[in-house]
């Protein structure tokens, strides 16, 4: 693209005095700007990656050599090579003095452009880059002084793009109007539209209190965006998908008013953090969407059964029962049908009672999902393909009554799915129940064929046991017997969160043994979709469960305080490595 020149006030200044500059990629986008992103640490954060043990570890894995031989990973140490002889230096060491002075990105509406600015850590390591590496795209290429120069600076024609360096900063962007407004900002050239993005009140508010240790910064001004006919209507439009809107459904609703949300992410040495955050306020909430935050944006998530070896645990406060009963408002002509229909038929299976209103309505909004491990040992049959354990925990508002109801609704299912069994030539479900203090466990079980009896390669459905258990308020639906014994009858519950609306824990090591219980599965899969030897799928399994094995958790969790709304997430690097 062009930079075209148009008639300004005012001459260009020594691109040397720039040298000193403090600004930051705000003080030179335009105020128009609806999307600003910073990197002021670009340099550290590659050290610490490059020097953190986890990346010793997997490149010391005998799998990393089969990487190495790779095409992909042969093209990038070209590249990689090619660069260090253009710049005279290790690439790490040419990046480190490159982005010295933080890296920028902005989206302006009023051009429909983006811009990146690039700030090294002086003048000169910028000419080095410009004369070694941007000038050989002009090489055999016929130069316009008056097309490729704007205030005595070259522009570097890229493939959708065009680049500019003025003292220590290189600019990319692919309008031409944006790429001179930034120019002028950097040379400081009075021109009659020279407002900028911190001059932004919106922006201003948010970037006020910015934490200063943090890899990445970004903010989007929501107001902006709303002016968009296709941003506005895709917020009005209502949901095709019932689990999106239980998952963002809120979200979206706040999102027609916030005027902006900003983004952090922070690289420590015990594993990447990141937060978003957005202004909220209940009077933004619909009273359709009330299900999902609690009046006043008060719903809590609930503590949730311990179980072992726990994968997966989710708690979260949603009134699926109210968004059930305000369907016809939230989701289109098409969703709304089908979900006619599904009511029609729970109605009919829990004997006429209303779906939405007497069964979704007897549980409370806290519920949870729990997800674990499934041991085998001494258990045939055993399928060959082993899947996670998962139950459903949730509290009853009457539970003398709804135990009753539960417990034949799910009797009517088993024998439902009996039928239906046996016309597909399934084995059939045997049904069973356990009494212990204080409560009950409906269980079923897949009965085996004799053939199949002592298999420890069985069909995926013996992986599940359908169960249903009662203890007190609590009711658990859960895949398997084992997982609704453990939960129904738990003492132990992990602490409930204030002004924690939904929160996710994900415990890496229990998936490294969920792979590592499927190892042969994998390496079949491995051999036949990507056509390797076995000996080499070996390794690139052995190497997905190294990579692993680096880490320990994930933690993530969205709530409401001090008049914001902030998800945050934690990803947790094992540090122990010796002891695996």
């Amino acid at each position: 693209m062009d930079f075209i020149a148009s008639p300004v006030l005012g001459a260009p200044q020594d691109a040397g005095a720039l040298s000193s500059d403090d600004r930051t990629g705000a003080d030179v986008f335009p105020a128009s700007s609806v999307f600003y992103a910073e990197m002021t640490r670009v340099s550290g954060d590659i050290t610490t990656v490059l020097n953190h043990p986890v990346a010793e570890r997997v490149v010391q894995h005998a799998g990393w050599a089969k990487v190495e031989e790779s095409q992909p990973w042969k093209n990038f140490i070209a590249g990689r090579t090619f660069f260090e002889l253009q710049m005279g230096g290790p690439w790490d060491k040419v990046v480190d003095g490159l982005t010295a002075g933080g890296v920028y990105i902005a989206y302006d509406r009023q051009t429909d452009g983006l811009v990146i600015l690039v700030k090294a850590a002086s003048p000169e390591a910028m000419e080095v880059f410009r004369s070694k590496v941007l000038e050989l795209g002009r090489l055999g290429k016929k130069v316009d002084p008056e097309k490729d120069s704007y205030r005595d600076l070259a522009i570097y024609r890229l493939d959708n793009a065009a680049a500019v360096v003025s003292g220590p900063w290189l600019l990319i962007s692919n309008k031409p109007e944006l790429g001179r407004f930034v120019v002028d900002r950097l040379l400081k050239v009075e021109t009659e539209q020279s407002e900028v993005l911190a001059s932004n009140e919106t922006f201003r508010a948010a970037a006020t209190g910015k934490p200063k240790e943090l890899s990445a910064w970004a903010w989007a001004g929501l107001a902006s965006l709303r002016e968009d006919e296709k941003f506005l209507e895709g917020l009005n439009n209502k949901s095709e998908n019932p689990l999106a809107e239980l998952l963002v459904g809120g979200l979206q609703s706040n999102v027609l008013h916030a005027p902006y949300v900003t983004a952090e992410i922070r690289l420590p040495e015990t594993g990447p953090e990141f937060s978003v955050a957005m202004p909220a306020s209940s009077d933004w909430i619909p009273e359709e969407r009330q299900w999902y935050f609690g009046p006043e944006l008060s719903g809590a998530a609930p503590g949730l059964p311990e179980a072992p070896e726990t994968l997966l645990a989710i708690g979260t406060w949603r009134d699926v029962s109210e968004m059930w009963l305000r369907a016809g408002d939230l989701f289109d002509e098409q969703m709304n049908d089908q979900l006619a229909n599904a009511d029609s038929t729970l109605t009919t299976l829990f004997a006429g009672k209303d779906f939405g209103e007497d069964i979704l309505g007897s549980f409370e909004p806290q519920m949870g999902i729990i997800v674990t491990r499934q041991s085998f040992e001494d258990v045939l049959p055993a399928p060959a393909i082993r899947l996670p354990a998962f139950a459903f925990v949730m509290e009853l508002r009457d539970p003398e009554t709804m135990t009753r109801e539960l417990r034949r609704t799910f009797q009517n299912m088993i024998g439902f799915f009996n039928v239906v069994g046996a016309m597909e030539g399934r084995p059939q479900l045997e049904m069973d129940i356990d009494k212990f203090e204080n409560g009950e466990m409906l269980t079923s079980a897949y009965v085996p064929e004799d053939d199949v009896a002592k298999s420890t390669s069985a069909d995926l459905i013996f992986n599940f046991s359908p169960s249903i258990g009662f203890s007190g308020k609590r009711c658990v639906i859960a895949s398997t017997r084992s997982l609704a014994s453990a939960l129904t009858q738990s003492r132990t519950t992990t602490p409930a969160i204030d002004q924690v609306n939904s929160y996710v824990s994900f415990q890496v090591p229990v998936l490294r043994d969920v792979l590592n219980d499927n190892r042969e599965q994998l390496i079949s899969q491995n051999m036949l979709e990507q056509g390797n030897s076995r000996s080499t799928a070996e390794d690139q399994i052995s190497l997905l469960l190294e990579v692993v094995s680096c880490f320990r958790d994930v933690a993530l969790k969205m709530g409401h305080s001090d008049g914001m709304i902030r998800i945050d997430g934690e990803i947790h690097i094992e540090q122990d490595f010796e002891s695996k």
